[in-house]
Order: C-alpha cells, then structure tokens, then sequence
C-alpha cells in the first residue's frame, strides 16, 4: 500500500490551505486543472477511455474549470449523527460535507515529490460565498497489471485517508460511453478500496465510494430535480457513500461551466 499512497498526514487541523501552509505547492507549467491529466490515465481493460464522452472527460481534465451544487440526502439513523460529525469535520478542517445543499468552488495545484506520487496535485473544494473548506485532497494514479485507479488521499490528523478508486462503463450509446463510475468496490482480487495510512501501516477501512457521472439526457441518469436558477448542467453526478455496506448518504451533483 506504501506504494499507492499519499506520504502526507494531516495535523491537527487540516484547512483549505494546508498544502499551501506546508510549502507543499509548486509552480508548473502548464499547471494541472484536473484530478488527472487526461482521460486515458484512469484506463483498464474494461473501459475504452477514448470512447467517454466529451462532456465527462471534461470532469476529469478540468476540474478546476467547473462550478458544483451538490444535495445531500443522508439517511437515518446517519443524518442525526452527521450534526454531531459534522461539527468535527468543521474543528478538523477536512471532510465538511454538506447538511442539505451547497454551491461548491474547486480549485487545483500542483504538489512537489514529498507527496510520493508522481503526478500529484491538490483539487481543494470551498463553500462558495464564505470560502469554508468542503475537502483539500491530493490526487494522482496508480497501476498495476494494466489497470489504472485514481489514486484519491485525504490528509487527517495523523494519517491520510487513502481511496483507490477504479473507472467502470456504465452506460453507452452507440459506441459512446456517456455514464462513468469511480469504484472502491474490487472486481476480481483488484487493488480498489479504502485505507486509512499512517506511515507504513494501511489499515483497510470498512467504508464503500461509489461516483457516478452522467452526460444529461443519458437513459438512468439520476432524476433528481435541480435547484431552481441552477446553470444548466453539462455534467449529473450521484455519489453513494456507504458504511459496512450500508448506506448512509447519497449525494446529488450538478456540474458546469464556471464561464457560464
């Protein structure tokens, strides 16, 4: 897992601008915009990446380049327990997930070799308006056997918190990949999961990651109803948060541009 993962650990307060606190950020050019670099970083055998859809690449290679509302729909007994967390996550700095539903700005950079990684980059999420952190994570890839996962750490206090997440086809039409999954579920013995690492140790954690990303009109797309005076959306997401195999919130996602 040492391989894989992240060598950074947060403090005790992480923040929006713990990479830039830490001397972590570099200037490149041209700097990253993406949680990679391009489409075909995150392939496998079971996707021809050449075939997604232009609309989702965009999720991937410019990240930076799209503003985010997202709807939150926890479920109890969780959505009682997430006042209490969330309280935490605010103290802790990582991890604020919304209660209900946020307008959410993204920003990325580049990060020098203590990540370990060498296509790291810092993808920093804010709530839009008050600059409060939703999630500072540094992302990269990883192969192995061919395949390749995205690489997802999020620093907390101690240790990181590490996602290897694989790219699954779910929906095409003719010949066009028009729905992605980013998986933590494994798929004959694969290196998908999550851990969470504190130097060499990686203690596989109980937790499911499920991101879906549509092109709207797709068939199965989430039906989700957006906020009114919402952008249209260029990009649907649903994101399926699970705990034990339970679970305990889904997250509703409508990207575009931040031009428009």
């Amino acid at each position: 897992m040492r391989a894989k993962a992240s060598r950074f650990a947060g403090g005790w307060r992480v923040g929006a601008d713990f990479f830039a606190r830490g001397g972590l950020v570099v200037t490149k050019s041209p700097p990253p915009r993406g949680v990679v670099d391009r489409m075909d970083d995150l392939r496998n055998g079971a996707i021809d990446t050449a075939r997604v859809a232009p609309a989702l690449v965009v999720f991937f290679e410019d990240t930076s380049g799209l503003a985010l509302h997202i709807r939150s729909r926890w479920r109890f007994p969780f959505s009682i327990a997430w006042r209490v967390g969330r309280v935490l996550a605010r103290w802790m700095g990582q991890l604020v997930l919304p209660r209900n539903e946020a307008r959410i700005r993204t920003e990325a950079f580049a990060l020098d070799a203590r990540d370990g990684r060498a296509d790291a980059r810092a993808i920093i999420r804010t709530y839009d308006g008050t600059g409060e952190v939703m999630q500072a994570m540094a992302y990269a890839t990883w192969e192995r056997d061919g395949t390749r996962y995205m690489s997802a750490a999020f620093p907390v206090p101690g240790a990181c918190l590490m996602g290897l997440l694989r790219l699954d086809a779910i929906a095409e039409h003719e010949g066009e990949v028009q729905a992605v999954a980013l998986t933590s579920a494994r798929r004959d013995g694969d290196d998908a999961g999550v851990w969470l690492v504190r130097g060499r140790l990686a203690i596989p954690m109980p937790l499911g990651e499920r991101l879906e990303l549509w092109a709207p009109g797709t068939a199965g797309a989430p039906a989700e109803d957006p906020p009114p005076g919402l952008p249209e959306a260029t990009i649907l997401g649903r994101h399926e948060q699970r705990f034990l195999g339970i679970l305990f919130v889904t997250h509703y996602y409508w990207f575009w541009p931040v031009a428009s």
